[in-house]
Parts: structure tokens; C-alpha cells; sequence
């Protein structure tokens, strides 16, 4: 016993330092990173859970983006529709059924990922 006293006495400067390294280690290896998350500011985060927030709000933009799209698009049509009807004074039926169909495809279509995306 008395060894290990005097050991431990002559050698306490090593001993401190490899514990102060021992727990450096494991908190430099153990402990995340963290901020404050998006969605929620007084909670924090690691990489992949604002990483899953991300990915949401990117969702969230695309299907805005898509909806304005899809107006653009309506906006369009009904100022082709009015070009056309001005310049020849008579009305495609066939194109105004192939444009109506393929508005309401397109319209079905974000009305369906919207779903998919509020769903989950």
C-alpha cells in the first residue's frame, strides 16, 4: 500500500493530466453540436434534426412555388385565349378542352403532393 501512496505521490502531475485527457476526449467525441432550432428558437438541434427541418421548409417552398407556377400558367392561358380571340374573333374548342384538361391534370397533381407533404 505504501508503494502505491508513494506511486501516486510521485507521479500525481500524470495522473491529472491523463484524467483532464481521459474526459476531453470523451466530451470532444461524445457531445453533438448544437444550435438553436428553426422551427422551435428555444430548443436546440443537432445537424440532423435541422438538417429534417431544412428538407421540411424546402418542401413547404417548392409547393409555393409550384402553386405560383400554376397561376402563371392559368394567367397565361387566359391571355393567349384573349390574344386569340381578338386577333380571329372565334374560339379554338379543341384547344380550350386540351388546355382545360391539362390545367386540371397539373391543378390535381400539386393538390396531391400537397397531401403528401401535410401528411407527413
Amino acid at each position: 500500500m505504501k508503494k502505491l501512496l508513494k506511486f501516486l505521490n510521485d507521479n500525481h502531475h500524470y495522473i491529472i493530466a491523463a484524467a483532464v485527457i481521459i474526459v476531453c476526449s470523451f466530451w470532444t467525441y461524445g457531445c453533438e453540436s448544437k444550435v438553436n432550432s428553426i422551427l422551435h428558437p428555444n430548443q436546440m438541434v443537432t445537424r440532423p434534426e435541422l438538417k429534417i427541418e431544412v428538407d421540411y421548409f424546402m418542401a413547404h417552398a417548392d409547393l409555393k412555388f409550384m402553386t405560383l407556377d400554376k397561376q402563371d400558367e392559368i394567367r397565361q392561358w387566359l391571355i393567349d385565349l384573349g390574344s386569340t380571340f381578338a386577333t380571329t374573333g372565334t374560339l379554338n374548342p379543341t384547344g380550350l378542352l386540351n388546355t382545360a384538361v391539362s390545367v386540371g391534370a397539373i391543378a390535381f397533381g400539386l393538390n396531391q403532393r400537397k397531401k403528401r407533404i401535410n401528411s407527413s
